[in-house]
């Protein structure tokens, strides 16, 4: 997308540490702030697209990327974005909720990244991860609690977001990378009807021929194998020719796919939208509706896009929900960013051959498995130093906790609630000052361990 107007430019009286890292890893090169936005290469000044493969050609397929999170509130419908495709910009803010009144300049609110800076300080990020489970990892939180960074008259959610990226560069996965979005609660309140979706800005070379297709449940067969692939958007060039000029080196246009492999409750996709900036939902309601899978101009309920008439400037937003969001809980969501070649040099969009994408895309779940198994496999070295029991737990039970000899216990903000010593012990769910805490997510950390965390639920009675 061509724009002309500066669009890294914040609000006034805004502070924060805006951070930049570039997953670099594979065949991949794609930028990330910590203020919901990838993709976008706000270097150049008046913004353009960033996410190339392969590298090291500089062929650009993503112009822009980030979350939409939309729900009701008091009868509001509002809706906060990770990034606006209409715009460039952001309503997301680079600190957690908790912090953005306290500290909005500590340098510790930046991007973390495998090898280099890591791991994130548990202090101050009891929820961030401390091992590495891929060759690249990085990590990175954001609050969208700044009012100012909202769009009137939208306002804030009172919601938290950490994103991990993974990535390796063997042959089964130099052409993925996988996106870890975890949803945090930070309002006090519970939160219904969420939705929560991924909108993509894919410039393929030349933005104006751009084309997008649905895999939403399809099977596939190469030889005596058959797979199904399912949950998956992608984007492509219309004739499969690009010349060379700043946003495309060399060689015949491929794809660019967005997988989602993992949702709560292992819902779907329940949303493929295809727009246009011409048509650009920008306000709260539209945007809402259009997480919906609504039509927002018709009201025509329309929630897979899977037809393209004709090339031109394409963004998508692929989108998972409803679900319902308690106080302080976490709701986890994995996506794949996949390319991949796709049709011959001036081939148009009749009859190419779809099996190599989709083969790539099935690739990617057996990259989040290894990416699980990984993390399976640390729980379980770890569970034999720390146990805690049962997990999860109802309030008003009370919990045993062996194998350390003290632990601090956080919740979801960071905040430290209690500290216990010794070496068996029992936690009955109340503060350091002896009230109940609410339902939720909480850590425990071992005092002499700065290190290992265990992840308890506390459920409602």
């Amino acid at each position: 997308m061509k724009r002309l107007l500066f669009v890294g430019i914040l609000p006034a009286l805004v502070f924060g540490i805006y951070d930049m890292k570039w997953f670099d890893l594979n065949n991949w090169r794609c930028p990330f702030y910590n203020d919901g936005r990838w993709g976008i290469d706000i270097t150049t000044g008046s913004g353009a697209p960033g996410g190339s493969w392969p590298q090291p050609l500089r062929n650009f397929y993503i112009f822009g990327a980030g979350t939409w999170i939309g729900t009701i509130v008091d009868n509001d419908t509002l809706t906060t974005c990770g990034y606006n495709p209409n715009s460039g910009g952001t309503e997301m803010f680079p600190a957690l909720c908790r912090y953005w009144r306290q500290t909005p300049m500590d340098s510790a609110d930046r991007i973390y990244k495998y090898p280099g800076d890591w791991p994130p300080p548990a202090a101050r990020f009891p929820m961030a991860p401390q091992q590495v489970r891929s060759e690249m990892d990085l990590w990175m939180c954001y609050g969208d609690s700044e009012p100012s960074c909202h769009i009137s008259p939208g306002r804030p959610l009172g919601v938290d977001v950490y994103l991990t990226v993974y990535g390796f560069s063997d042959s089964f996965s130099r052409d993925i990378f996988i996106l870890k979005y975890e949803l945090a609660n930070a309002s006090g309140s519970r939160r219904d009807e969420v939705y929560f979706g991924l909108v993509v800005d894919a410039d393929i070379g030349n933005y104006a021929d751009d084309m997008a297709g649905l895999i939403l449940n399809r099977r596939f067969i190469v030889g005596t194998d058959t797979f199904w692939v399912k949950n998956t958007g992608f984007f492509y060039d219309y004739d499969n020719v690009e010349t060379r000029s700043s946003v495309w080196e060399s060689g015949t246009p491929g794809a660019v796919a967005i997988r989602l492999l993992h949702a709560p409750d292992n819902l779907n996709l329940t949303v493929f939208k295809r727009f246009s900036i011409e048509i650009d939902p920008v306000r709260d309601p539209e945007q809402y509706l259009t997480l919906k899978g609504y039509n927002y101009r018709t009201g025509e309920y329309e929630p897979y896009d899977s037809l393209d008439p004709a090339p031109g400037d394409k963004r998508a937003l692929l989108a998972v929900g409803p679900f319902n969001l308690l106080a302080d809980s976490v709701a986890t969501f994995y996506f794949a960013v996949i390319a991949s070649p796709y049709g011959a040099p001036g081939q148009g969009p009749q009859g190419r051959d779809t099996t190599e994408l989709a083969l790539r895309c099935w690739w990617a779940e057996r990259l989040l498995a290894r990416i699980l198994g990984i993390e399976e496999a640390q729980e379980v070295r770890f569970k034999r130093g720390l146990a805690v029991y049962p997990n999860p737990c109802r309030l008003g039970t009370v919990m045993t906790v062996s194998g350390a000899d003290g632990v601090r216990i956080y919740d979801l903000q960071g905040r430290l609630v209690k500290e216990l010593s010794g070496s068996d012990f029992r936690w009955d769910g109340r503060d350091s000052r002896g009230r109940l805490v609410p339902a939720g997510v909480y850590f425990f950390r071992p005092v002499n361990n700065q290190v290992e965390v265990s992840k308890v639920l506390l459920i409602p009675e």
